[in-house]
């Protein structure tokens, strides 16, 4: 007796097809699984015994025998075990065989039988799409972060019975249509908060239009932090496709709440987050916060008070937009197009040139500090902008209308419109002088020579002030490139050589 039946593991932040083949022979009664199965799921084998014991169901009483193909695939987590109970039913149980080829399983088995969630519910649920497969029945708690996968039917059940009665065509299974409607995704922190701060404003409206990466410089209280942390709310929704795809990475990571990611993410992990946790990494490997922030925002707070090598590790994804990661055990590539949003104080007490307070630090102290930034990770940063205490005044002055979330969203979503014609944003824009999509001025050409002559832009840098003119004269609405909106690009470009990185 034998049957065959399909489920999935997880591999990064993709689902991978696993056929579970069973064989429920004569012999010695034993239950062996083989297929580089890890702990976890050789020990769904006491499981499905307690569920079907739990179940009334009887368990074969020869030898079973599970294998789990591609074998040399290492299969991993708890996922496999709806599959595999299921696989051992159909060995002695009369189901629709239909059913069986044209469905995949996911879930995790309690004792009782119940089926429990598990992580990744969007990305195993996807390795279903593959002709031939209509249906994926998971546990109930992952039916709303499957139901999105396009192309597949996913049904959700409480426990193993009920999967087998639908396999016998005596009962439905709860669809995805007769859940709830999520809850609307909880309005951010509007810019209105914000007082004063109109050159840090400006800068966050510009990075919004064109995703282009800030780093925010100023003393402590200043509101670096308020400021960084109003910048998602400046984004446009998802689209689609990637609202799926970072709904995928949550579930893998295990950091999503309820049904599909529309807005863009924010991450802020504190500064002790290690190279690994940053970037991704483990055994098995997992998404790091630069993956968990794709499509949104990463917000590093106290830049300079990260591990060096953390750091440095940003350099590719900041340019590329994913991340190889490479072990004995084979490569991986996961997605990790973000927007960095990155503060620190001028110096180690935080007080260098203010008005009101002395700077206590020695000059060698305070290259130590700086030299904690690289020159080659600040030449990727598009917009470095000085955050200065704001005035009494400015504090108890009423928000501009003009200045709330909404209005700045709808500024931003209309210079986006303009790049989605040309191909893209314009932070990955091949922006050399000659290109079309730049059509410079003759004005905005000569500052530009000039400013490279005299500035000692690097090709890296000439490019990305470039890309940060276009967004300035997206978000003018003109069709060349401007005088002025080259000159505020130059204004905030970061000059790597020099001294103070908090140079505007």
């Amino acid at each position: 007796m034998g049957a065959r039946v399909h489920g999935a593991t997880l591999r990064g932040i993709e689902g991978i097809p696993v056929t579970v083949e069973v064989d429920a022979g004569r012999g010695l009664p034993g239950f062996q699984i083989v297929g580089r199965a890890d702990p976890v799921v050789n020990e769904s084998r006491d499981r499905i015994r307690a569920a079907f014991r739990r179940a009334g169901l009887e368990f074969p009483p020869g030898r079973v025998t599970v294998n789990l193909a591609p074998t040399e695939l290492p299969k991993s987590g708890a996922g496999l075990d709806l599959a595999i109970a299921v696989g051992v039913a159909a060995a002695r149980l009369p189901l629709d065989p239909a059913r069986l080829q044209q469905t995949l399983f996911v879930g995790e088995l309690a004792l009782d039988g119940a089926l429990r969630g598990v992580r990744g519910a969007l990305a195993l649920v996807s390795a279903a799409c593959v002709p031939g497969r209509t249906h994926a029945v998971v546990a109930g708690p992952m039916l709303a972060e499957a139901a999105p996968c396009p192309r597949i039917e996913a049904l959700g059940a409480a426990d193993l019975g009920e999967v087998l009665a639908w396999l016998r065509g005596e009962r439905a299974l709860e669809r995805a249509v007769d859940l709830p409607p999520p809850a609307p995704a909880a309005p951010g922190p509007d810019l209105a908060d914000v007082r004063g701060q109109a050159l840090a404003r400006r800068a966050l409206e510009i990075a919004a239009a064109g995703a282009h990466h800030v780093l925010l410089v100023g003393p402590p209280g200043s509101g670096k932090t308020l400021l960084a942390r109003r910048l998602p709310g400046l984004l446009p929704p998802l689209e689609p496709a990637a609202s799926l795809e970072v709904t995928r990475i949550h579930g893998v990571a295990g950091t999503l709440a309820t049904g599909c990611v529309t807005r863009p993410p924010l991450r802020a992990p504190h500064h002790t987050t290690s190279a690994a946790g940053l970037i991704g990494g483990g055994r098995p490997p997992r998404p790091g916060e630069v993956t968990l922030a794709h499509c949104g925002v990463l917000f590093l707070d106290e830049l300079p008070e990260f591990q060096r090598t953390s750091l440095e590790a940003l350099r590719e994804p900041l340019e590329e937009g994913i991340v190889r990661i490479v072990r004995a055990q084979g490569a991986l590539r996961l997605p990790a197009r973000f927007q960095l949003v990155a503060a620190m104080n001028p110096c180690p007490c935080g007080w260098y040139g203010d008005a009101a307070r002395d700077c206590v630090c020695d000059d060698a102290r305070l290259s130590r500090y700086r030299a904690r930034v690289s020159g080659p990770l600040l030449d990727r940063i598009d917009l470095v902008v000085p955050v200065s205490p704001v005035p009494w005044r400015e504090l108890e002055a009423r928000p501009d209308p003009a200045q709330t979330s909404a209005a700045a969203r709808a500024r931003v979503s209309a210079a986006r419109a303009q790049q989605t014609v040309r191909g893209g944003l314009n932070a990955r824009l091949v922006a050399l002088p000659d290109a079309p999509e730049l059509a410079l001025a003759r004005d905005a050409r000569r500052l530009l020579e000039r400013a490279v002559d005299g500035l000692g832009l690097s090709m890296r840098g000439l490019v990305r002030v470039l890309r940060v003119a276009r967004t300035i004269s997206d978000l003018a609405g003109e069709a060349a490139v401007s005088r002025a909106a080259l000159a505020e690009a130059l204004a905030f470009r970061p000059l790597v050589s020099d001294a103070t990185p908090g140079r505007s």
